[in-house]
């Protein structure tokens, strides 16, 4: 039992793609999940209803069951793209707990419409409460336990697979550099020996920039975007950008992995994983293979 606890809690922990920083892609995504809840709900009809209670006409009453998710599910996630820092650290018990919290939402203002749909005197008692909650976790439960560990599985084999044809030898042809990088304040700029790059991170609206002389790692906070540095870099294009909030030396990887947000790369000497996001994943191994 034990045993299976810490599979489930490891299983939990898994990174999982964060689809909803993208507002039209968040949009475009709840109006279809609408328009296959009415079509489902149209169709098949999976409740019982007793239609003499009805104060409206059926097709409303589905079409109101079937849009109410999309101003709460907007809102929620709304709150969550505010609240979220770094989507590297989504996992898919985030997600069903973010999707549990949602169809909590759902299925209690489904309670509260009630006097609006039926004339049920029992409208406000706790059993159509929990019945209301009830079949919106039964509708829910698709999502939960069917499509989101399939989805998982599958952006694991993906990227896995993808990761098999790279090689994971990377050249040391490059140069030692040093580049001037200038910072929005003069008296801060620096020179950069790219060799000893390893990573630059964005923190908050600084960047974390990393390097490695004689295997020790030394960390700088610099007052600059993440784009600024990228742009003085472009002549090199060993360090690439993985992630929107990731420049990495690709000359120091050490291996890489898959998961289903994209890659994760172990750096020589350096115990963090560096993101590669999905959207990047192309261009990473175009530009990976011939390095």
């Amino acid at each position: 039992m034990r045993l299976f606890q810490k599979q489930l809690k490891g299983y939990l922990k898994e990174p999982y793609p964060y689809y909803y920083g993208n507002t039209k892609r968040l949009l475009f995504l709840l109006l279809i999940i609408c328009v296959l809840s009415f079509s489902f709900s149209y169709f098949f009809q999976p409740f019982d209803v007793n239609v003499t209670e009805h104060k409206i006409n059926f097709i409303w009453i589905l079409c109101i069951h079937a849009f109410i998710p999309f101003p709460i599910a907007l809102g929620c996630f709304m709150i969550i793209n505010r609240i979220i820092k770094e989507e590297v650290t989504w996992t898919l018990g985030k997600e069903i707990v973010n999707l549990s919290i949602v169809l909590l939402l759902i299925g209690i203002v489904d309670f509260l419409i009630r006097d609006l749909i039926y004339t049920n005197p029992n409208n406000w008692s706790f059993g159509y409460l929990w019945e209301e909650i009830r079949n919106t976790f039964l509708v829910g439960v698709l999502i939960l336990m069917i499509v989101l560990p399939l989805n998982l599985e599958r952006l694991i084999n993906k990227h896995s697979s993808s990761l098999k044809k790279l090689s994971n030898s990377t050249s040391n042809s490059s140069s030692n550099k040093v580049v001037a990088i200038k910072t929005p304040i003069v008296n801060e700029s620096f020179d950069l020996k790219t060799e000893e790059f390893l990573y630059a991170k964005v923190e908050s609206n600084y960047i974390e920039l990393f390097i490695t002389s004689s295997n020790v790692i030394k960390k700088t906070l610099i007052r600059m975007t993440l784009k600024e540095l990228q742009d003085q870099l472009e002549a090199f294009p060993f360090i690439f950008k993985s992630h929107r909030s990731y420049l990495v030396n690709l000359h120091a990887i050490e291996s890489s992995s898959g998961n289903a947000q994209g890659y994760q790369l172990l750096l020589k000497n350096c115990s963090v994983t560096i993101p590669v996001s999905r959207s990047n994943i192309t261009n990473f191994n175009a530009i990976f293979s011939k390095t």
